[in-house]
């Protein structure tokens, strides 16, 4: 560890303590401070600063629950239950109470607010819970939790250096997002729009049901079991035409899988055994425009029976006009793909430069361009 650096715990730069019971009686107020549960954390514009609640108490509320409001730059996260393990970390940007399901930590003037969550997110809190039904953290051990503290100024450095790399993820992040737009918006003039090419979907392609696992089979194998969402195993054998083409029927309904080699179509799908003289791409991206949850019945668990589709019109082209699309459609996914694996690769970048920063082994150089140009 460096000069300067110092080993310490939470408890000692952090003044750390659970939030306050929130009776439901008090709670779906929209107007005064807000008063934050677990379930606040998933909400869209939160993913790390505590922006929105779904609950709002005013002063007289407070007051008579006796309840802490917790001051900008805390820290805070999930303490007990399945909702610890999903480790998330936020950052309060007004002053906030939260409920008894959460801890914070407030940082004292030794850390830097940004820093303690960069940490925090090294920590798995998972490792520490206490042994039980219900799985948990407390104050003191979090308070316990050893930490290597650099000084105030080298803290602010890296928080810059991680805040440029997640400026770069967050960059491509959008890009991929808006590739993915343009992707959908031209496949769905490309095969939606009014032609006089038209075919009811059984003269299409034959769309057949999913088959039960042996389950002797189930343990391992060289071909992918695809259920409704995604692959789920591997089995010994392989069924259908290759290419694949598989479709949810119930759980994740109307996902389409365009599958290169063998697989095993699970019960819950609908697979394309007849692709009729089209393109098994083609067929694939048609399947995708049609929004197949639109025709799922049943009210228990919904479900997608082929014969409801069989009168649905496609759009059915020459092959050639369909192998031009497939190649439009095929030059974007790549694009998309191309961004989304940069994502991958700035994301793996950024966590081992974060482990690298906070190790204390490493110093940041007068100028880190060099780190900037690897992001």
């Amino acid at each position: 560890m460096r000069k300067g650096w110092t080993e310490t715990t939470l408890g000692d730069i952090a003044k750390c303590a659970g939030g306050t019971a929130f009776p439901h009686e008090f709670q779906g107020g929209d107007t005064g401070t807000p008063f934050v549960k677990v379930s606040d954390m998933n909400e869209p514009g939160n993913e790390r600063y505590l922006i929105s609640s779904n609950n709002y108490v005013s002063k007289e509320v407070i007051k008579s629950l006796g309840a802490r409001v917790w001051p900008i730059g805390t820290i805070v996260f999930a303490k007990v239950g399945a909702a610890l393990s999903t480790e998330k970390r936020r950052i309060l940007v007004k002053d906030t109470i939260f409920d008894n399901n959460i801890m914070g930590l407030v940082p004292k003037a030794s850390i830097e607010s940004h820093f303690l969550y960069l940490f925090m997110e090294t920590v798995k809190l998972g490792d520490y819970a206490q042994p039980g039904a219900v799985p948990s953290v407390n104050n003191s051990i979090v308070s316990e939790i050893a930490i290597k503290l650099p000084p105030i100024t080298e803290q602010k450095r890296i928080v810059d250096v991680v805040s440029s790399v997640d400026g770069y993820i967050n960059a491509l992040q959008q890009q991929a997002g808006s590739a993915r737009t343009a992707r959908n918006a031209l496949l769905h003039e490309l095969i939606v729009l009014p032609s006089e090419h038209r075919k009811k979907i059984e003269d299409f392609v034959f769309l057949k049901r999913g088959h039960d696992l042996p389950s002797q089979s189930r343990v391992d194998g060289e071909y992918p079991v695809i259920a409704s969402n995604g692959i789920v195993g591997w089995h010994n054998e392989k069924i259908g035409p290759i290419p694949g083409v598989i479709t949810g029927r119930s759980g994740t309904i109307g996902k389409v899988v365009f599958e290169m080699g063998g697989y095993w179509p699970l019960n819950t799908t609908l697979y394309v055994t007849e692709f009729m003289g089209n393109d098994e791409k083609f067929a694939a991206l048609t399947l995708e425009t049609m929004q197949l949850d639109r025709f799922a019945g049943g009210t228990t668990v919904p479900s997608l029976d082929r014969k409801v589709l069989r009168s649905e019109l496609v759009f059915a082209p020459p092959i050639e006009e369909q192998k031009r699309i497939v190649e439009i459609v095929s030059s974007m996914d790549d694009v998309i793909q191309s961004t989304e694996q940069a994502v991958t690769d700035a994301k793996n970048l950024r966590s081992g430069l974060l482990s690298d920063l906070l190790s204390g082994d490493h110093e940041i150089p007068a100028s880190y361009d060099s780190l900037m140009g690897a992001a």
